[in-house]
């Protein structure tokens, strides 16, 4: 991940001529080993179907991934008769969505349900919670200067800067972030001891979100986080929609890092 990372990270500062690209230092924050217990997000080859996805939570993810992919086809009054009442058919028709859509670049469902379970544990799971972001706040030093947050990382990157007043952070950049979903904000409202918003500890908060990732539903959460949110909405290759390298390479990210790194 390291590797991966600071190469891109690196890729995106060059393509804006920024002289950090040689020098700037990264430090990764890597937290996959610790869902190795059972439903493993490095290495688990547990295969999922429509019937391992839970009601409540894991269901409303789904649901509103599938809604974002097509949003006609959870609308009765214009979807034809192949289609009508599709959405009441359940986690299985929602997987067909996803699956006949090029949002998910070939993930399978049962990878695509994985990944849903592991936000499911995150919040259900204090223990495993409070590990991930231990490793996060074990990667942020006295003279971090920015944090680069993609996915789920963006979720506990934005519990522990709240937690971390003492803190002061110039750049949180948050890439494909479902930060914007409702049944994550409710989470976050108790998890965070906050009302929703910039942390205390970071000066700037920049979101970059693609047009076609289904996992950043929302694109825009500046209307939900206040108006210090810096919005900016880029172009992902379909295949590579929610990619972290392609998020690294955007201008949008590199703008941030360089201005941050001054």
């Amino acid at each position: 991940m390291h590797r991966t990372w600071h190469t891109a990270l690196r890729t995106g500062l060059e393509n804006i001529r920024s002289r950090h690209a040689a020098e700037v230092s990264f430090g990764a924050a890597f937290y996959g080993h610790l869902y190795n217990g059972g439903t493993g997000k490095a290495g688990g080859d547990a295969f999922y179907t429509a019937a391992d996805v839970a009601d409540g939570f894991e269901y409303e993810l789904l649901e509103a991934m599938a809604r974002e992919a097509d949003p006609a086809a959870f609308d009765e009054e214009s979807a034809g008769p192949a289609s009508k009442g599709l959405a009441v058919r359940g986690a299985q028709a929602c997987l067909d969505i996803l699956e006949r859509t090029p949002y998910l670049g070939g993930m399978t469902a049962s990878l695509l349900i994985r990944q849903i379970k592991q936000v499911h544990r995150y919040f259900e799971d204090p223990a495993l919670g409070q590990e991930i972001r231990g490793e996060l706040e074990t990667a942020i030093e006295e003279d971090t200067r920015v944090v680069l947050a993609h996915s789920l990382g963006s979720v506990a990157a934005y519990e522990v800067l709240w937690n971390l007043k003492d803190v002061r952070i110039d750049t949180l950049v948050t890439m494909g972030s479902p930060l914007g979903l409702k049944s994550i904000r409710r989470r976050l409202a108790r998890t965070a001891d906050a009302e929703p918003g910039r942390p205390p500890s970071v000066r700037r908060w920049v979101n970059v979100a693609a047009e076609q990732d289904v996992v950043a539903l929302r694109k825009r959460i500046k209307s939900l986080y206040g108006g210090d949110v810096e919005d900016f909405v880029v172009t992902n290759p379909l295949l590579h929609m929610h990619d972290c390298t392609r998020y690294l390479t955007n201008l949008r990210t590199g703008r941030a890092v360089e201005a941050a790194l001054g």
